[in-house]
């Protein structure tokens, strides 16, 4: 047993530094299955909408658009908050609460006698996902090797699309037959499933660690503390670096880089949800005036073209230059909502083919993309702060697209002429994307940088490896 134990341990040991394990792959599913509720818990309020529309009398410009905006706010309060305790208390524990608070909200929403208490409930979910989208994608990041980073960031995304298609086949089976009381409840149970997994089987975050045992005057300076804890693992001693607070991320010479970000996360999360929250409310206007079960295919449909293209999009980016690739994604959804404004007397059958091919392109364009640039921006001793902040401009994003989606509709905008508003989005998306390519040649932070209070120092290794970097 101790032979085989000791023949592992060096197996990993002589492992390459950049190689994915079965470990790796073990700690990305799981993550992803984070993901994957997170998507899921957005598209089933999105059909609860319009029953509550139909039952409790609500308007779409005024409380469902009110949820909507708030809980967008939420989101982003707790990723920027989650971002900085991740840096703090590990990134492992930080998630593990977040999920908790998300999960046990959206399940005890199902129990709401009024739309005030609905908003309440929904209001605290909404704060523990952003908390767990932030606190999820740093703990991937620092478990996964640097060349292989932004490509399973990426991928991972593609679980909000899976989720997008489990929730839309939940609520298409339940909502008819037992009510949105019930799919509320069984979409806040799966995720307390899967992180009472995680919380077993998921390490903390190696450089975390390496920190906080640093800081405790116990780490071992050659980095064999982090390689005891997890050998599959691999983290230079530079990675554990003091726990940085989100003004450290603001200040010189990072704050243009983070300014970008911001902008980049405010549009593309934005975007995204907008499309995510409304899309089934689109689709049962009078025009094109499908029911639920043909709008729930739709979406349902969406959100696995966009699990396609998330897979896709990480493939590609663990090739080639990450701003190259996002860039055309971003040229394609252009195209792509012209063509659905341009789409003449749209029925069912020509939705779901469109719209089908919309969710190959657009999720992957507005969803990962934020994650990935902020998870390679910053090293891992300021990671959780940095994508704490994108994330938090997402949100708020999110929130301002609430308000625009519902003001929209109430004001008689129909599918075709919201998908042609997408085209401003993508036009700042592409021009943040041009600033963050300058920033990232100008400031290169290397996985081995150490960053202080006001910045992080030179990074390490050739111009060379820099640029391939990015």
């Amino acid at each position: 047993m101790n032979t085989r134990s000791g023949s592992t341990a060096r197996s990993a040991d002589n492992a390459s530094p950049e190689s994915l394990t079965p470990r790796h792959w073990l700690y990305f599913s799981l993550i992803t299955l984070v993901l994957l509720s997170d998507g899921m818990d957005v598209t089933i309020v999105a059909h609860v909408f319009p029953t509550l529309i139909k039952s409790w009398g609500v308007s779409v410009g005024g409380g469902i658009a009110f949820v909507v905006a708030v809980g967008f706010l939420a989101m982003g309060l707790g990723a920027v908050v989650a971002g900085g305790m991740a840096d703090r208390w590990g990134r492992k524990t930080v998630l593990i609460g977040s999920v908790v608070v998300f999960g046990g909200a959206t399940a005890l929403g199902g129990t709401s006698g009024d739309f005030t208490a609905f908003a309440g409930w929904r209001i605290l979910a909404c704060l523990g996902m952003g908390a767990a989208m932030a606190s999820g994608n740093a703990l991937l990041a620092d478990l996964i090797p640097e060349r292989r980073r932004a490509a399973l960031i990426a991928t991972a995304y593609a679980g909000v699309g899976l989720g997008t298609t489990l929730g839309a086949v939940l609520a298409g089976a339940l909502i008819p037959t037992s009510g949105w009381r019930l799919l509320l409840v069984v979409a806040g149970l799966i995720p307390l499933a899967v992180i009472a997994v995680l919380a077993a089987v998921v390490p903390e975050s190696p450089a975390f660690l390496l920190a906080k045992r640093r800081v405790d005057g116990a780490a071992s300076t050659d980095g064999r503390g982090a390689e005891a804890f997890d050998p599959g693992l691999r983290v230079r001693p530079s990675l554990a670096g003091s726990a940085v607070s989100v003004r450290t991320v603001l200040s010189r010479p990072l704050a243009p880089k983070t300014l970008l970000l911001w902008l980049f996360g405010f549009f593309s999360l934005g975007t995204q949800l907008l499309i995510a929250q409304y899309m089934p409310t689109l689709l049962q206007l009078p025009k094109p005036g499908l029911d639920t079960v043909q709008s729930s295919t739709i979406v349902g449909v969406y959100g696995l073209a966009s699990v396609v293209g998330g897979v896709v999009l990480g493939a590609i980016l663990a090739r080639l230059s990450r701003f190259l690739i996002i860039g055309i994604v971003l040229g394609l959804a252009a195209v792509m909502s012209i063509v659905v404004y341009l789409l003449p007397d749209p029925g069912f059958g020509s939705l779901l083919v469109v719209l089908g091919i919309a969710g190959f392109i657009l999720p992957s364009a507005f969803g990962p993309t934020r994650s990935v640039l902020a998870a390679m921006a910053y090293p891992a001793s300021m990671r959780g702060a940095g994508i704490g902040v994108a994330e938090f401009g997402g949100r708020l994003g999110a929130a301002a697209g609430g308000v625009a989606g519902g003001t929209l509709i109430a004001a008689g905008m129909g599918l075709s002429g919201l998908f042609l508003v997408l085209l401003l989005p993508i036009g700042v998306l592409l021009g943040s994307l041009t600033g963050l390519r300058a920033q990232s040649r100008r400031t290169p932070v290397s996985e081995q940088a150490e960053v202080g209070p006001t910045g992080p120092a030179p990074a390490e290794g050739t111009p060379e490896r820099a640029a391939a970097m990015d």
